[in-house]
């Protein structure tokens, strides 16, 4: 894939970024000896990611305004802003997922699943209040879904409920598998309303009596991305904290999943990139019985087919990025369920590759297998997407 110009000045910045602030600080991350919130909050001050939320916070969509605003949105070169964008966006996450991808997890979840929800559907009071905090990285945000026993039945078998009394509802329940949980500030909380049974979403503050969290689970991979069950005993919200004034819906958990989906997809191709490099490196520098392995067909086998896998994950990343309205539903679980794959066939390969040493965790491709199996699960499991496929194509 060619870049242009500005499209490979961002990529180096964010990769020269990684390199020198995020990988240093990773093992400490991993280990728990340091919290990744701060440097959450560094990075996105370093890069400006702050100040472009603002920006798209405070631009006013209306009318004659939006039409001049659009003729203006090029860059030098021609290029499109919003094309411009959206590869920034697939290309932080790409970045970060190299050389942490649990970072990129609590990352995601608090930003893009729950400070971006806010940012996209809620009130003008909801965004001011929330979704700047969020996106700056004041507060740090979780996404509750799962629910203990749900498994991926979220809605059908969702037992966390509200009642409305007065200008407040009263929250009872429980979330499970909550990104950023021992940690988050606002919760997003999906519940079903006694009322009518529909399903609702609410910002919850983790100040409101009656919320609290579990302690960290002990977890194969994503190991700085701490992970925990959300109760919630009798917690009064008030009215004006259900995202969108109550005009949300299942549709927008919908295209939430989506997205999520979309962003584990972009982690899996970056998982694989870093392990075919790491992989295709040692290759050519380890040397058994007078030369390189690489020299050996046997290891160009795996070489080759590690290839075509992150070069089939490539153009769909990037074709992602050049869609303007974006990958659908279909696509979005196509594109999860082939790259969560690929993320962990490339790296159990480079582990083959280097033996022993993949298998130490100096050479980084240990905790990236271990990593990348959480994209096969969250975000729905294999089988999930399976059936997803199976019954959007079934009905077209």
């Amino acid at each position: 894939m060619k870049l242009t110009e500005t499209q490979q000045a961002i990529r180096d910045l964010y990769r020269q970024y990684m390199a020198k602030e995020l990988e240093p600080r990773t093992a400490a991350f991993e280990s728990g000896e340091e919290s990744v919130f701060p440097f959450m909050r560094k990075m996105i001050k370093d890069l400006g990611l702050d100040v472009a939320a603002n920006q798209m916070l405070s631009a006013d969509d209306g009318g004659e305004k939006k039409e001049k605003k659009e003729k203006k949105e090029k860059v030098a070169g021609g290029e499109d802003m919003r094309a411009l964008a959206r590869f920034a966006e697939t290309q932080l996450i790409v970045e970060v997922s190299r050389i942490n991808p649990g970072f990129q997890q609590s990352f995601g979840v608090s930003v893009g699943l729950c400070g971006g929800n806010i940012a996209m559907r809620g009130t003008p009071e909801q965004k001011e209040k929330y979704a700047r905090q969020l996106m700056s990285g004041e507060k740090i945000g979780c996404w509750c879904l799962t629910e203990p026993g749900a498994g991926s039945d979220a809605f059908g078998s969702m037992k966390t409920r509200v009642r409305r009394e007065g200008d407040e509802y009263v929250m009872n329940g429980s979330k499970t598998f909550i990104t950023n949980g021992p940690d988050g500030d606002i919760f997003l909380v999906y519940a079903r309303n006694e009322e009518d049974s529909s399903i609702q979403a609410f910002i919850v503050e983790r100040e409101f009596a009656g919320l609290s969290t579990g302690t960290p689970f002990k977890k194969m991979g994503m190991r700085c991305s701490p992970t925990s069950e959300v109760f919630f005993d009798d917690v009064r919200i008030p009215a004006a904290n259900i995202l969108g004034g109550g005009n949300s819906d299942r549709d927008h958990v919908r295209k939430s999943l989506s997205r999520e989906r979309m962003g584990i997809s972009v982690m899996g191709y970056a998982i694989a990139d870093r392990c075919y490099t790491i992989a295709r490196d040692y290759a050519k520098e380890r040397v058994q019985g007078g030369q390189p392995i690489a020299n050996y067909q046997l290891i160009q086998n795996r070489l080759a087919r590690m290839y075509i896998d992150v070069s089939n994950a490539r153009r769909i990343v990037y074709g992602a990025v050049d869609s303007a309205e974006g990958l659908s539903a279909l696509d979005a679980s196509a594109a999860k369920l082939y790259l969560a794959e690929v993320g962990t066939r490339v790296a159990k390969e480079a582990i083959h590759i280097l033996a022993g040493y993949g298998y130490m965790e100096e050479y980084k491709v240990e905790r990236l297998l271990r990593d990348a199996m959480l994209l096969e699960l969250g975000g729905g499991t294999t089988e999930i997407q399976i059936l997803t496929i199976a019954r959007h194509i079934l009905a077209e």
